[in-house]
């Protein structure tokens, strides 16, 4: 399909420069696929919803799957030698040379040169290599301390945050601690997974009374999530790869839930495409360890091959993983059928981007329009800060 395909207007106001006060006071727009039918509502009140669209008395658990991976501050704004700004933003945290980054202005910056932090003017980075760009650390702190000092959290370009055009030198604070859920707990990602900074002790603690369990797992965003689709046709659009772990619990979890019939919900994209890539990976995987990973979904669902797939997402649980994995429709009639999950708890996300297109893909591209039209008109804060949404597959358990 063509990428202007999932292109869609929206008014500038629409789009959330700041947190709301509170979490949970933000709007849920619910989308039933078994009967087409939208209802507003307040994310306060996701347990209940839940509950009530999930009524059935041998429905003992509803698994909520999160994932977990903490946001490092990865922005970090310098100055060259010549005096003129830039700003590296650090892709992962995980070593002091060959850290990969995005560089801006790339062009004007030169490979070897030394850039020195804003906030005290002492050197922080070399440049040592511009096509895939890499930094060294070259500053008296590990990576993960500088950033802690000097660093900023990863907002996306499309929140404003400028120094010199804030209004508010307090919004630094705040996004440390609202861009953020309150579940986060390994450090890795660069970007938030944004569906669960809706979610507060209130809600969890909510969840917890009505039998809703709440899985963690863990996918570390970089730029397989939130990279623009620059091809023309979606097809051509390459995943880069993120790294993502299920443990022991959350998998006995899930096959739990399969084996019972229990329902699934997804709390982000990040959270299904981790799952997603665990199952189809593990339809090929040698239980010893060797084995290649899957680019493109099959058609056999787990339940053809409940034995293997069990077996091998058990020998595996608690490693780390690859996923480049990329869901998207084929065509308008397309629907993506996952191989686990009744529904998806997801923020309402940017025109032609990989987010966008695999909600379309599990709502169906003409639901997937209609649904993001409705939202624009009934006003809806859109993106990172912004309003939510709780998506029912078509093929959900009723």
């Amino acid at each position: 399909m063509n990428r202007t395909k999932f292109k869609y207007d929206f008014p500038d106001h629409l789009v959330a420069q700041v947190p709301l006060p509170e979490r949970d006071r933000a709007r849920l727009l619910c989308w039933d696929g078994h009967l087409n039918q939208k209802q507003d509502r307040n994310f306060s009140e996701l347990p209940m919803l839940l509950r009530e669209r999930f009524s059935r008395a041998q429905f003992e658990s509803i698994l909520l799957v999160v994932n977990d991976s903490r946001v490092y501050p990865a922005r970090m704004r310098v100055s060259r030698k010549s005096g003129g700004s830039a700003e590296v933003f650090v892709l992962s945290d995980l070593s002091d040379e060959g850290i990969p980054c995005l560089l801006r202005p790339q062009k004007k910056l030169r490979l070897g040169e030394v850039l020195y932090s804003d906030v005290d003017g002492a050197p922080v980075f070399e440049i040592t290599n511009m096509n895939p760009a890499e930094v060294k650390n070259i500053s008296t702190q590990s990576l993960p301390d500088l950033l802690a000092t000097c660093g900023e959290m990863p907002l996306p370009p499309y929140i404003e945050r400028t120094p010199s055009k804030l209004s508010d030198p307090s919004l630094g604070a705040i996004d440390k601690m609202r861009y953020q859920t309150v579940y986060a707990r390994e450090s890795g990602s660069c970007a938030a997974p944004t569906a669960g900074l809706h979610f507060t002790p209130k809600v969890i603690e909510s969840c917890s009374e009505l039998g809703i369990t709440i899985a963690p797992v863990t996918l570390h965003v970089g730029l397989g999530t939130f990279q623009p689709v620059t091809a023309e046709q979606i097809h051509e659009h390459k995943m880069h790869e993120e790294l993502f772990q299920i443990s022991v619990s959350t998998t006995e979890q899930i096959l739990t839930h399969l084996d019972r019939g229990w329902p699934i919900v997804f709390v982000g994209t990040t959270s299904l495409r981790c799952v997603e890539s665990a199952f189809l990976q593990a339809q090929y995987i040698d239980i010893s360890g060797a084995g290649s990973s899957v680019r493109t979904p099959v058609k056999c669902h787990w339940a053809a091959r409940r034995d293997q797939v069990s077996s091998a997402l058990r020998a595996t649980a608690g490693q780390w993983h690859k996923t480049d994995l990329f869901i998207q429709p084929d065509n308008e009639d397309f629907l993506y059928s996952t191989q686990c999950g009744d529904g998806i708890v997801t923020n309402f996300h940017q025109p032609e981007s990989t987010l966008t297109m695999l909600i379309a893909s599990l709502l169906g591209y003409r639901s997937w329009r209609e649904l993001y039209e409705y939202a624009v008109q009934s006003e809806y804060r859109l993106f990172s800060y912004g309003d939510s949404s709780l998506l029912v597959f078509p093929g959900a358990l009723k």
